[in-house]
C-alpha cells in the first residue's frame, strides 16, 4: 500500500524533496551571504589598516618636517622624503605649497613625470582647507586604488601673522579588488563550509526523521484507515517530538473510538438480536419495519408476514382502551411510554407484556420511529403470585406459615374487645429429629403432613379457628376473641388441647409401618400476658418449651415466670460477655493441704465481680455459659490467668484447673494447652486438668488421645467429682490420670456409714491403680482424722483449711516469706 502511494507522487511532489531542497539552497545562500560578509570585512580591515599604519608614519614624519623647518635644517628635507618612499606602497611624496607649487620632492618620482600628475589632480580647495584648518586630510580613491595623504607642515611663523603651511602630500597604494586569492582566509572559510555542510546534512536528517518520514507514515495510515478502518499503531510516529506525533496519536485515539463505536454497534445489533425482550421498530404511523429473533418465537409471526402491518392485530383485547390512548398521547409528545399490554401470539394463546415504547430521533432531534421493548412477564407474575403464596404458607404442610399467623394474631387483638380473651396453642412433636435421623426427612415430612390434615380437621369445627405452621414441627392454634372470663376459656382451651394431642398420638401409617408420635402444647391467653402478637407467640414458644423440658407429651401455661427466667438467662449471657471483654472477672486460689497440713497444691476458681449486684456466684453464671461455646471463651480465659499465677507459686506446688466437657471436646484444644504452656514458661508437670465423668460419655477414643497428647507434655489430669457421675472401673484402667477426687457431697456425709463405704472404695480403687486421692469439701477435723487414718498421703481441700482466696490475698498469707 505505502509502495501504491508514493507511486502516485512525483519525485518533485514529495516531501522530503520539497523540504531538503529548500534546505540545501537556503544553505547554499547563507554559505554565499557569509563568505561575502567575511570578504568585505577583510578588506575594510585591510583598508583601516592601511590608513592607521599610513597615519603613524604621516604623524612621525609631520613632526620631524616640523622641527627641520623651525631649526632651518631643510636640508634634510629631500633625505626625509627619501626614507617616506622606502615603503613599498607610497608611490609619490612632497611638499607643496596650497597654490600646487613644489617645495621639496624626491627627485626620482619628479623625473618620471608621475609626481606632476598626481599633484595636479589634487583639489585646490581641498589643499586650501587643509593648509588653513592645520588638519591632516587621508582618503581612499577606490577609482584610481591609492590613499591620499595631505598633512600640513608649518614653513615658518611671524609675529602677529597666521600661520603659513605648506602640506607634504603622499600617495599610498590600495588595491580595491573585492577579493584577492593571496588574502582569502582559505581555512576559516574551510572550516566555515564543513560546518555549513554538516549542519544541512544534520537537518536533512532530521528532517527526513522527524516531517518527511513520520508524514509519510500518517499518509499510509490514514490511507489504510480510510480503507479498512484499522489501524497499525507500530507503523505510526506517535514518538515523534512534534505535531506529526500529535497527529499520530490523534489518530489513533480516532481509529480506537471508532473500533470501539463499531464493537459497541456490533453489541447492541447482537444484543438487539440475541434479547430475551421483544423488539420492535415501526414508522410515525405504527407500520412495522422491524422485529428480533425474540419477538418471532414469542408471537409466532416471522418479519416477512407482518412488516408493513400495524401491532394493533397482536391485541387480545384485554388491554383497556385508555391504556392505548396514554401511549399515544405520550409518544406525540416526544416522551416514552410505559404500561403493561395483553397480546395474543398467532395460535391464539394470550401472554402479558411490559412494554417500553419510545421514540427514535435523528441527528436534527426529529422523530422519525418508534422503538418498543417488550418484556413478556407471564411466568413472573405467575412466579410473583407463587411467592407471595410461598412467602405466607409453609411449603409441606399448605398451612399458614409464622408471618401469616403473626399477622392474623395482629388483626386479632386489634379487634379485641373489653372483656373478651382469645388463646394461642403451639404444639411441638417429640422426637421427630430421631424418626428423620433414622428413617430419613421424607418419612419425617409425611408425618407433618399428617399432623397438619388432623389439625385442620379438628380446628375447623372451632368458630374463626385459625392453624399454622411456624416452622418444621412446630404447629399454631389461633383462637378468636370471646366473651369469656380467661378461666374459663382456658378451661376450654385444655380440652381443646387434650383432644388434638390424643388425636395426634394416635397411630399414623407411613411406608406401610405403624408410627406413634407424641406432641408437648404450650398455652398463652391474650390479650392479658402481651399486647403485642409476636410477644405472645414467643410466649406461647416458652410455654412448649416448658412442657417439652418436663418430659414431652405434656402441656404447659404461660407463666410470666418463664420469661423471667429467659431475661435473666440472656442476661446474664450479655453481662459476661461484656466482663470477658472489658473486665469484671477474677481468679480465686483454694489451697490443697497434705495431712502435715502443708500447702501441696491449689485449685483455681472463677468469681464474677457484677458492678451492679457484686459478686455473682459461679452456680448461677457457669450453667449459663455452659449452654453455650461461652464456656470455651470463659475457660480460655482462666487458662491464660491460671498460668500466670502458677509462674509466681514456688515448686512444687500445683495448679488445678476444671476444664469443661465442651471445651475439651474442641479441635484446638491441645494445641491451645500446648501454646499456652510454652508462652508462659511454666513447669508442664505442675498443671492438673480436672476434667468430670460426664467427658467420657462420647468419644472416648478422641478423648483419651487428646489426655495422651498432653500428658506427654507432664500434664496431669483428675477425674473431679468422681462417683456422681458415669463411674466405671473399665475406663479408669483406659484413661491417662493421675488423681481421683472425692465429691464433697461424699467426704461431707463421711458420718453416714454407707457415705464411707463409697470414700472406702474409691479410696481403694485409686490405691490399687497407683492413683493420688484428693478429697474435696472437707469442713470438719472429724473428717480429715478419718480420711487421714484410711490414707496418710491423701490430699485434703475445703473450708477447714481454707476457703477460696482473691490472688493477692492468698499471695501475702501464703507466699509471702517466699
Amino acid at each position: 500500500m505505502r509502495g501504491r502511494l508514493m507511486r502516485r507522487l512525483a519525485w518533485w511532489q514529495r516531501l522530503s524533496v520539497q523540504i531538503t531542497i529548500p534546505i540545501l539552497v537556503a544553505v547554499v545562500l547563507l554559505l554565499a551571504g557569509l563568505s561575502y560578509f567575511m570578504l568585505e570585512a577583510q578588506q575594510r580591515a585591510a583598508l583601516r589598516s592601511a590608513e592607521l599604519e599610513l597615519r603613524s608614519s604621516l604623524s612621525a614624519a609631520q613632526g620631524s618636517l616640523n622641527r627641520m623647518y623651525s631649526n632651518d635644517r631643510t636640508q634634510l628635507i629631500p633625505e626625509l622624503l627619501s626614507e617616506i618612499h622606502v615603503h613599498p606602497r607610497v608611490n609619490n611624496a612632497a611638499i607643496i605649497q596650497p597654490d600646487k607649487e613644489l617645495v621639496a620632492v624626491y627627485e626620482p618620482k619628479l623625473m618620471t613625470g608621475a609626481l606632476p600628475d598626481f599633484v595636479s589632480e589634487l583639489e585646490s580647495a581641498t589643499l586650501e582647507r587643509v593648509s588653513q584648518t592645520g588638519q591632516t586630510l587621508i582618503e581612499f580613491h577606490p577609482q584610481h586604488k591609492h590613499i591620499v595623504a595631505l598633512v600640513p607642515i608649518i614653513e615658518s611663523h611671524q609675529i602677529n601673522r597666521q600661520a603659513r603651511r605648506n602640506m607634504l602630500i603622499v600617495e599610498y597604494l590600495h588595491d580595491p579588488q573585492f577579493y584577492q586569492w593571496a588574502a582569502i582566509p582559505w581555512l576559516p572559510l574551510t572550516l566555515l563550509a564543513f560546518l555549513f555542510v554538516v549542519v544541512g546534512f544534520v537537518l536533512w536528517w532530521l528532517s527526513q526523521r522527524n516531517i518527511a518520514h513520520p508524514a509519510r507514515q500518517l499518509a499510509d495510515a490514514v490511507t489504510e484507515f480510510g480503507q479498512d478502518g484499522r489501524l497499525t499503531a507500530s507503523k505510526l510516529p506517535v514518538r515523534v517530538p512534534n505535531e506529526f506525533g500529535v497527529l499520530a496519536q490523534t489518530l489513533l485515539l480516532a481509529a480506537r473510538e471508532r473500533r470501539q463505536r463499531e464493537a459497541k454497534l456490533r453489541q447492541l445489533s447482537a444484543a438487539v438480536e440475541q434479547a430475551n425482550e421483544n423488539i420492535m421498530i415501526t414508522d410515525l404511523k405504527g407500520n412495522i419495519e422491524y422485529v428480533n429473533p425474540a419477538f418471532e418465537e414469542t408471537t409466532g409471526y416471522q418479519l416477512d408476514e407482518i412488516k408493513g402491518r400495524n401491532p394493533r392485530f397482536l391485541a387480545s383485547g384485554r388491554t383497556p382502551a385508555e391504556e392505548y390512548q396514554q401511549l399515544w398521547q405520550s409518544l406525540l409528545r416526544g416522551e416514552t411510554w410505559q404500561g403493561e399490554l395483553y397480546n395474543q401470539t398467532k395460535d391464539g394463546v394470550e401472554y402479558r407484556e411490559w412494554a417500553t415504547i419510545s421514540p427514535l430521533r435523528d441527528e436534527h432531534g426529529r422523530v422519525t420511529h418508534y422503538l418498543a421493548s417488550k418484556l413478556n412477564i407471564t411466568e413472573r407474575v405467575e412466579a410473583e403470585a407463587q411467592i407471595e403464596y410461598l412467602a405466607y404458607n409453609d411449603v409441606l404442610t399448605g398451612l399458614p406459615n409464622r408471618t401469616s399467623c403473626t399477622r392474623h394474631l395482629e388483626r386479632l387483638l386489634s379487634a379485641v374487645e373489653t372483656g373478651q380473651h382469645g388463646a394461642v396453642i403451639l404444639f411441638d412433636l417429640d422426637g421427630l429429629q430421631r424418626i428423620n435421623d433414622v428413617r430419613g426427612f421424607q418419612f419425617g415430612d409425611a408425618i407433618l403432613q399428617t399432623v397438619a390434615n388432623r389439625l385442620r380437621n379438628l380446628v375447623a369445627n372451632e368458630k374463626d379457628g385459625f392453624v399454622g405452621n411456624l416452622g418444621g414441627d412446630l404447629f399454631g392454634v389461633i383462637l378468636a376473641p370471646q366473651p369469656k372470663t380467661t378461666r374459663a376459656l382456658l378451661e376450654d382451651t385444655q380440652v381443646l388441647v387434650k383432644l388434638i394431642l390424643s388425636e395426634i398420638n394416635q397411630g399414623i401409617m407411613v411406608n406401610d409401618e405403624h408410627v406413634s408420635v407424641t406432641a408437648s402444647a404450650g398455652i398463652v391467653i391474650y390479650p392479658e400476658n402481651s399486647e403485642s402478637a409476636e410477644a405472645i407467640i414467643r410466649h406461647a414458644e416458652t410455654a412448649v418449651h416448658t412442657a417439652k423440658d418436663a418430659g414431652g407429651n405434656q402441656t404447659a401455661v404461660y407463666d410470666v415466670a418463664f420469661s423471667h427466667e429467659l431475661e435473666k438467662r440472656y442476661d446474664i449471657e450479655r453481662e459476661l460477655r461484656t466482663a470477658l471483654n472489658e473486665g469484671g472477672l477474677e481468679l480465686y486460689l483454694q489451697p490443697k493441704m497434705s495431712t502435715a497440713a502443708e500447702l501441696v497444691g491449689v485449685e483455681v476458681l472463677i468469681r464474677w465481680n457484677h458492678p451492679e449486684r457484686g459478686l455473682v456466684s459461679p452456680a448461677e453464671f457457669i450453667p449459663v455459659a455452659e449452654q453455650t461455646d461461652l464456656i470455651v471463651d470463659l475457660g480460655k480465659w482462666i487458662v491464660r490467668h491460671a498460668l500466670a499465677e502458677l509462674k509466681r507459686l514456688p515448686e512444687p506446688i500445683t495448679l488445678a484447673i476444671n476444664i469443661s466437657p465442651r471445651q475439651f471436646r474442641k479441635y484446638d484444644f491441645v494445641y491451645f494447652i500446648e501454646r499456652e504452656l510454652q508462652s508462659s514458661s511454666v513447669d508442664a508437670s505442675r498443671l492438673v486438668l480436672e476434667v468430670t465423668e460426664n467427658l467420657f460419655v462420647e468419644d472416648v477414643k478422641d478423648i483419651v488421645s487428646k489426655m495422651t497428647a498432653l500428658q506427654q507434655t507432664g500434664v496431669q489430669f483428675s477425674i473431679d467429682d468422681f462417683g456422681t457421675g458415669y463411674s466405671s472401673l473399665s475406663y479408669l484402667q483406659k484413661l491417662p490420670i493421675q488423681e481421683l477426687k472425692i465429691d464433697k457431697s461424699f467426704v461431707q456425709a463421711i458420718s453416714n456409714s454407707e457415705q464411707r463405704a463409697i470414700v472406702d472404695s474409691v479410696i481403694a480403687i485409686a490405691k490399687n491403680l497407683k492413683l493420688r486421692i484428693v478429697a474435696e469439701g472437707v469442713e470438719t477435723q472429724a473428717q480429715a482424722d478419718y480420711l487421714a487414718e484410711r490414707d496418710p498421703e491423701i490430699v485434703l481441700q475445703g473450708y477447714l483449711y481454707e476457703k477460696p482466696l482473691p490472688v493477692k490475698v492468698f499471695q501475702s498469707k501464703y507466699l509471702q516469706g517466699d
